[in-house]
């Protein structure tokens, strides 16, 4: 929702989303993943990395160890 109806005046106000990092939303112990996911969701797309360079990531080449 972009707008919300103000109890008091009863009219549509616009609301602007809090800024938070994307380490307080995704409270983890794995920076490696914070970090790849922060590259690809980069909003600059000159920063941003292509697909095969996202590929590259350091994170994605981490042993995988299986959950039992």
């Amino acid at each position: 929702m972009l707008y919300e109806r103000n109890p008091e005046s009863n009219r549509l106000e616009y609301l602007i989303p809090k800024k938070t990092s994307l380490r307080h939303r995704l409270p983890m112990g794995d920076q490696g993943f914070i970090d790849f996911v922060s590259h690809l969701l980069e909003i600059n797309p000159k920063k941003r990395p292509s697909a095969s360079e996202a590929l590259k990531h350091p994170w994605l080449s981490y042993p995988y160890e299986p959950i039992s």
